[in-house]
């Protein structure tokens, strides 16, 4: 499931993720950076990562086509978890798509992933 986390900065879009990610939920969020990216060039992602449950086969190639497409639209991403194992993912990513800052936090530092996205 994924939930929009709403935010005053009209460049950075917030969400949950907990569990599987359905299709529907997919396109929700596509259609609001896709709406975003008419008014801003550069967009900042806010996550919430409690449980990551997967996805369809569908969902998934239009995640990787998404991506592909969209990659240089965004110059940071805030990951907040307590998986240790997405930490080490992070900073794997952080190297392969050095145009993306990509920072992970604990779930106690929810307020400076936030303060971190602004600046």
């Amino acid at each position: 499931m994924i939930g929009i986390i709403p935010f005053e900065e009209g460049n950075i879009i917030g969400f949950r993720l907990n569990g599987r990610i359905e299709d529907e939920e997919f396109d929700q969020i596509t259609e609001k950076i896709e709406e975003m990216l008419k008014h801003y060039d550069k967009l900042r992602i806010y996550a919430e990562i409690e449980e990551i449950g997967g996805m369809s086969v569908n969902t998934l190639m239009k995640d990787i086509h998404f991506k592909l497409k969209h990659w240089r639209n965004f110059e940071k991403e805030a990951v907040v978890s307590d998986k240790g194992w997405l930490e080490s993912w992070i900073a794997v990513a952080d190297k392969i798509f050095p145009s993306i800052e990509i920072k992970h936090f604990n779930t106690n530092e929810v307020e400076k992933a936030k303060e971190w996205l602004k600046e």
